[in-house]
């Protein structure tokens, strides 16, 4: 098998793996859903994945590939100061939210089936998460040196409080899009957290 075509089966049985898992659960997707949506058998479902948890395995990894890894990336490549890649930051994760619907909710809401399980998922999950946090953290030391950044703010505490922010934020947005201007919620709410540190001038 190509390796193009293969890439496309994997990524088809992912993405709508993501997109049954956020609307029946983990638990409540069967592999025959899984294959029935992938338009593909049982027998070439196994070919790439070794079970539902090793599918499972596969969306947060892709989350963590295309979010995680791309927004680090960005920041990096970012020309400026903290504000500026501040500014990149929150630009990036709105995008990809925008664009990536099932795969950020997904990620999100399938921690509440997997945290307390003591599963690969549930250990991949929380490192995920970590490394999230602690490319923040390592931003506000960076505003902090630069003197943007507050110096009594705790940069892991606070990022602790950024990642359960834009997970929240995600799920308001996902929610009352209809009723909410995007744009303006979205700027607030960068607003919000980036007054929260801002050194006094």
């Amino acid at each position: 098998m190509h390796s193009g075509a293969t890439n496309d089966v994997r990524e088809t049985i992912i993405r709508e793996s993501a997109r049954l898992f956020l609307a029946n659960g983990f638990r409540g997707t069967s592999v025959k859903e899984i294959t029935e949506a992938a338009g593909i058998g049982r027998g070439t479902l196994y070919w790439y994945f070794k079970s539902k948890d090793d599918i499972l395995e596969g969306v947060l990894r892709k989350f963590e590939k295309e979010f995680l890894e791309g927004v680090i990336e960005a920041v990096k490549e970012a020309d400026g100061d903290f504000t500026e890649k501040f500014r990149v930051f929150n630009k990036y994760a709105t995008e990809f939210a925008r664009d990536n619907r099932n795969i950020s909710l997904a990620f999100n809401t399938l921690l509440n089936e997997i945290v307390g399980t003591n599963t690969e998922a549930e250990k991949l999950a929380k490192a995920i998460w970590e490394r999230y946090r602690l490319f923040f953290e390592g931003m506000l030391e960076d505003g902090k040196r630069e003197g943007i950044v507050a110096q009594h703010i705790d940069a892991g505490l606070y990022a602790h409080i950024v990642v359960a922010a834009h997970t929240g934020m995600l799920m308001q947005w996902f929610i009352h899009g209809k009723n909410l201007d995007v744009r303006l919620f979205v700027k607030t709410f960068r607003d919000v957290l980036f007054s929260a540190i801002a050194a006094e001038k």
